[in-house]
């Protein structure tokens, strides 16, 4: 809806998430001015339940090892692509292991957009910022190292054969 018209549009279903202070507790309902005025309160108990079984499986994760497992992915990443990082003039940035998350930060300022966007092309997902920031994350739960060793790989042949200069991946959108 266009924000124009969103302060006109009325919600039958009116709820303390679409209030204008939902928190201020007041006695007569005040709908929001913008889109927010038409949600209609609580999540549903059907997205509850699924979100109290994920957390029942969290209770069964032994935290320490998944984080030396992220850490391991993001390093067996690094490891196999240190060679072709001084060749292609990319810069690792990814902080000491105490300092990071489950990411490997790269920076190519001439080409790090088109680079993601190759790579994204053939099914490894990346993040770009500027000045030129490339972001892999490693998700321990459910990427293996294969999964890792597969997405290093795509990353070398998307820079030995050039393939990220086609003019295809230049092309800028909103999001990467």
């Amino acid at each position: 809806m266009h924000s124009d018209h969103q302060d006109k549009g009325w919600q039958p279903l009116s709820g303390w998430h679409g209030h204008a202070s939902p928190f201020a507790f007041e006695a007569d309902y005040t709908p929001a001015g913008d889109i927010s005025r038409f949600r209609t309160g609580t999540h549903s108990a059907l997205a509850y339940a699924a979100l109290e079984a994920s957390l029942a499986l969290w209770s069964e994760v032994d935290m320490q090892a998944l984080r030396e497992k992220s850490l391991a992915m993001s390093d067996l990443f690094r490891e196999c692509l240190s060679d072709i990082f001084t060749t292609h003039n990319i810069d690792d940035i990814t902080p000491s292991a105490s300092e990071r998350g489950s990411q490997v930060s790269l920076v190519d300022s001439q080409n790090g957009y088109a680079i993601v966007q190759a790579l994204i092309a053939r099914g490894v997902i990346g993040d770009y910022r500027e000045p030129g920031l490339m972001r892999f994350g490693f998700t321990p739960l459910y990427l293996s190292f294969e999964d890792v060793w597969q997405a290093a790989q795509h990353f070398r042949e998307v820079m030995e054969s050039g393939e990220y200069q086609d003019p295809l991946f230049h092309v800028r959108d909103a999001v990467t």
